[in-house]
């Protein structure tokens, strides 16, 4: 049946020389997979750059059985972006974040509230330009609330330490694993529960605090939801913010 709803491009693959699948987070319909096809070719009918990670779009497919492969009939920006592909740091964040998504969501069925959440957030990311260097940490950090393991407790004196596996924070060293953060890092851990999307900018952390909350972060999600799939794009997005 053909099926109409808005989608976040996560990942793109090629199928042929001039086709390509999209693993997309729909509105309606959950994670699905689609094929685009053409659309390498010189008079190709959807532009390629539809399908940049964390593209919004809106499209009409034909939606086979659960999990199935779907072919698209038609597709547009909803709406196209403004400030995405065209910084480098930000392009490289949103490839970082679409393989984050990929990841962690496994849902074949609709999940209003994550949606929303995922859509406002990365409109919010394109339309505003001094919004760069934290936004990710944020946005994972948040992301987590829905994904069912948003960090418990705080960090304070009777709790210097966080347990990754457990996530909690911890008044000593857990003894049976080692996935846990010292005081200090998990001392910046806890700041980024504090911090808006909108004011991701103002982290204030300098590049070496970063890079260590983003491999905690990516440990993190490791820990509890990516189903043994490792997250990879974080060592270039390392390079790039360094």
């Amino acid at each position: 049946m053909l099926k109409k709803t808005r989608a976040i491009v996560l990942q793109v693959t090629d199928y042929s020389e001039a086709s390509i699948i999209i693993h997309a987070y729909t509105e309606s319909l959950g994670l699905q997979s689609f094929l685009i096809n053409g659309v390498r070719k010189q008079k190709a009918r959807f532009a390629a750059n539809l399908f940049q990670p964390l593209s919004l779009i809106e499209l009409i497919a034909y939606i086979k059985k659960p999990g199935g492969l779907h072919r698209v009939s038609e597709v547009n920006a909803s709406p196209a972006f403004q400030a995405i592909p065209y910084d480098t740091i930000k392009t490289t964040v949103a490839i970082f974040l679409g393989e984050v998504l990929y990841r962690s969501i496994r849902e074949e069925e609709a999940n209003p509230d994550l949606f929303r959440f995922a859509e406002s957030a990365i409109l919010l990311y394109d339309l505003h330009p001094e919004i760069v260097s934290g936004f990710h940490l944020i946005f994972m950090i948040q992301l987590s609330r829905y994904l069912g393991f948003y960090p418990g407790g705080r960090y304070q004196a009777a709790t210097p330490y966080f347990d990754l596996q457990e996530g909690q924070f911890i008044e000593s060293l857990p003894m049976r694993h080692p996935y846990f953060l010292k005081p200090d890092t998990a001392r910046d851990f806890d700041r980024l529960l504090d911090i808006s999307l909108e004011d991701s900018g103002e982290l204030g952390l300098h590049g070496n605090a970063r890079r260590q909350l983003l491999e905690t972060l990516v440990l993190y999600y490791e820990l509890h939801h990516t189903q043994g799939m490792h997250i990879r794009s974080h060592l270039i997005l390392a390079e790039v913010m360094s």
